[in-house]
């Protein structure tokens, strides 16, 4: 289904920037997303194997997408409005849609196809949000880089049909919010059908929708941090890695022959022609010949010359190691186009959790696109935010007041346990820490408990090895000390 035929179709005086190259690549990206490439599939080889066969795919294009969500978000980011009820408000509705949950899940497919959409709703007087994909998504209004209208579809399955819903969020002459729909009924899945009434899809929504009181869009767009080379005029963004396409299609290739290096460099033999039995196919009356892997001995066989009675090893020598630095050379490549350092990705071994000072130090490069991607989704939320409690005062669920929002990020790159060990042992010996503070970060403790392992550790210390004696040999040293001691006073 392409949006831009069903929004044509369903709003016909809408007009609609041209934006058919940025959704037809949008579909490409879907698909190597999917692991379902063009390139997939490749010509087989072999006496009886002709036609076609799938590759091995190595998939880097999920794996770049699932990592840059771990990388951009986490359950660490903290929403905070200097409002309390406010502050209970959006909480409340965040937990309740599932956001920390489905929030980095859209944010790897926002990566994949350039974008994502959250749109906010009310069903049945309460506040909900929608995770909208890009291909979903038609912006048909902007000022500068912010969408301010746009249509969103939206597909379900009932009663054996299809139904279609095309939403237009816009404002009208006073700046109201307002949201047109219209709904579409068909037998075949990937078409939109004929028009229905709204209700027959969802009983409760009527055809428009205004809020009088929200002068603001009820949804907001996130793009990644790539500027958009194939339709430059266009306010949609574009996927990380839609200029390395031809990388991840090398990769693809590179991972397929490594994986048949296992097939194609099994155990060959060759055998003499005496070794070979014939056998009779009872159902096609054919001859096939085979060589008896299982017979320990062969009997009465005639020949001249004892070499040709020699069973060779013709096996080859598998390339692991071609293929591997092979497979690495490409990752480097690809982290270069997708703007992360060299290395991010390794083929042949495990990379070590890092600190986000070293990621700073060591990965600049990495750190700047982390950086500027997370700049963008913190603008994102703020507007999801303002959107959410726009319509919870409309709602009459929170009181018109004033108010401000902070989105702030902690660390969310992993910290290893000897990593953060090391640092705080460099912290306390530097003096640039207290011993306390370092325990209640190692040992993820509160103030009490530290203060009473502190002390536990300071009695020990203060242990000398002539007391640990004493004390092995059952106190004799103190015993004969206090003796000394009492003869020579009576002295």
């Amino acid at each position: 289904m392409n949006i831009l035929q069903d929004a044509k179709q369903a709003f016909p005086n809408l007009e609609i920037l041209n934006l058919t190259d940025n959704y037809k690549d949008m579909g490409l990206h879907k698909h190597i997303f999917q692991n379902n490439p063009p390139w997939r599939r490749t010509r087989a080889s072999g006496l009886y194997a002709k036609g076609f066969r799938n590759r091995k795919l190595l998939n880097a294009a999920k794996v770049i997408c699932d990592e840059f969500s771990a990388m951009t978000f986490s359950e660490q980011v903290e929403i905070t409005l200097d409002n309390e009820a406010y502050q209970e408000y959006i909480n409340g509705v965040l937990n309740k849609t599932g956001f920390w949950r489905k929030f980095p899940e859209i944010l790897s497919y926002a990566y994949a196809m350039g974008g994502c959409a959250l749109k906010i709703y009310a069903d049945n007087s309460k506040p909900m949000i929608d995770y909208v994909q890009a291909e979903h998504f038609l912006p048909i209004g902007w000022t500068g880089e912010t969408i301010t209208e746009c249509v969103f579809r939206t597909t379900s399955y009932k009663n054996g049909n299809y139904y279609t819903l095309m939403e237009k969020h816009g404002t009208n002459k006073k700046g109201i919010t307002v949201i047109e729909n219209s709904a579409y009924k068909s037998s075949i899945k990937d078409s939109l059908g004929t028009k229905c009434a709204v209700s027959e899809m969802f009983p409760s929504l009527t055809d428009y929708i205004t809020y009088d009181n929200i002068q603001i869009p009820m949804f907001c767009y996130f793009k990644p941090c790539v500027s958009n080379n194939i339709e430059t005029d266009s306010p949609l963004g574009l996927s990380v890695f839609a200029n390395a396409v031809d990388t991840l299609e090398t990769l693809d290739i590179a991972f397929d022959s490594f994986s048949r290096e296992f097939i194609l460099g099994k155990k060959r033999i060759i055998v003499p022609a005496q070794c070979i039995r014939t056998v009779v196919d009872p159902l096609t009356n054919s001859v096939r010949r085979y060589f008896d892997a299982d017979d320990e001995a062969f009997i009465a066989l005639k020949t001249e010359e004892n070499e040709t009675l020699k069973i060779t090893d013709n096996t080859t020598e598998l390339r692991i190691e071609e293929h591997v630095s092979a497979i690495n050379a490409l990752l480097n490549i690809l982290c270069f186009q997708i703007g992360l350092s060299a290395g991010s990705f390794s083929f042949d071994s495990v990379q070590g959790m890092k600190t986000a000072t070293e990621v700073i130090s060591q990965d600049s490069k990495t750190a700047r696109t982390i950086k500027s991607n997370k700049n963008i989704i913190t603008e994102m939320l703020e507007r999801l935010v303002h959107s959410l409690i726009a319509l919870g005062t409309a709602l009459d669920l929170i009181p018109v007041k004033e108010y401000a929002v902070t989105v702030g990020w902690q660390d969310n790159i992993i910290i290893d346990d000897n990593t953060l060990i090391d640092n705080n042992i460099k912290l306390t010996q530097a003096g640039l820490k207290s011993k306390l503070n370092a325990i209640m970060e190692v040992q993820k403790c509160d103030e009490e408990t530290a203060q009473q392992e502190l002390d536990r550790i300071s009695k020990e210390q203060s242990v000398t090895g002539i007391d640990i004696d004493d004390f092995l040999n059952g106190g004799e040293n103190n015993d004969k000390t206090g003796d000394d001691a009492a003869q020579s006073k009576s002295e």
